[in-house]
């Protein structure tokens, strides 16, 4: 038997926390998703009874012990860091708090209680080393991006945008992994309007997804912003493989008029898809200006005919305007 004290982490009844933050977000119900037990090993003995822990452990993953005891209180568990080494103690008939203390001596984490019978379970976050505990606000949003519905999860993403914090920012960077296109393009636009070097590089992030529509979503949010940063990534995305995303990368230099839109824009007008040479040549046009009619004029003289054609008819009209 291990003698167990109370955990120096906090432990937060989530009914308060939700009380706490009812002014920031009304919230229907939290979809449940515990985590799903495989068969205990054997050197690992668990039982839960009226929410209190007993277990047994021989040298067993701590990940192993905490999916188990998850498993059997209905526990969500949100790793932001992970947890290594193994396990070897024994409870008998401790809280989940003082069972988690035990396991958890060396991390960082919080312990935000379930009420019994709420359609909200308990939630431990496991933080890395160092962070500061989360605040109530900061649990209520993460748990509605991870857990709401999809209306929820809208309603949540308006609000972080609104709020602008850094904790924002990380919960709406959370939003950009959900499955559901309709969440990760209004938390893309709302990292991008935020515009701090960190939504940015989140945003940014979401240019080096599997999926091209996703590359072109994060385009198009940071195109919306005309900081040097957000112009720098809009350059990186320029080497994208797919076409679409290329012609969002032009949209978006083209109403981000300067030195820097211009030098991307002479070089798509060589680039390998005849559709982003032609798009190139009317954001160029759109643009307008020296540099503009100057990258136009080399254009005249491209292999392409009917990118000449198309420069030749912009730089006319550019020299037609007063």
């Amino acid at each position: 038997m291990v003698a167990v004290s109370r955990s120096r982490k906090t432990t937060i009844n989530l009914s308060a926390a939700l009380r706490k933050c009812a002014g920031l977000l009304l919230i229907g119900s939290l979809v449940s998703l515990c985590a799903h037990a495989e068969d205990a090993p054997e050197r690992l003995r668990i039982s839960t009874v009226g929410g209190f822990v007993s277990l047994a452990a021989a040298d067993v993953p701590t990940h192993d012990v905490l999916q188990q005891i998850a498993a059997h209180t209905g526990l969500r568990i949100v790793q932001h860091a992970p947890v290594e080494g193994n396990v070897s103690l024994e409870l008998e008939h401790v809280s989940l708090a003082d069972a988690l203390g035990a396991i958890l001596a060396g991390d960082s984490y919080q312990l935000y209680q379930g009420v019994p019978g709420s359609p909200i379970p308990g939630t431990l976050w496991i933080f890395s080393a160092g962070r500061r505990d989360a605040s109530a606000a900061d649990i209520f949003f993460e748990a509605v991006i991870l857990y709401g519905s999809l209306a929820e999860k809208r309603e949540a993403i308006r609000e972080l945008q609104r709020l602008a914090t850094a904790e924002a920012v990380e919960a709406l960077s959370l939003a950009l992994g959900d499955e559901d296109p309709r969440v990760r393009g209004p938390a893309m636009a709302a990292l991008a309007r935020i515009g701090s070097d960190a939504a940015l590089a989140a945003v940014a992030s979401a240019t080096a997804d599997a999926d091209p529509w996703v590359r072109a979503r994060a385009v198009d949010a940071l195109s919306s912003g005309d900081s040097e940063s957000a112009l720098q990534y809009l350059s990186l995305a320029f080497t994208d493989p797919d076409p679409n995303v290329r012609l969002a990368v032009i949209e978006a230099f083209a109403d981000n008029p300067g030195d820097a839109s211009v030098a991307i824009l002479s070089m798509a007008l060589q680039d390998d898809d005849p559709l982003v040479r032609m798009h190139a040549v009317d954001a160029l046009e759109e643009i307008g200006g020296e540099l503009a009619f100057s990258a136009l004029l080399r254009a005249r003289d491209s292999d392409d005919v009917d990118v000449a054609a198309a420069a030749d008819e912009s730089m006319l009209l550019l020299l037609r305007e007063p």
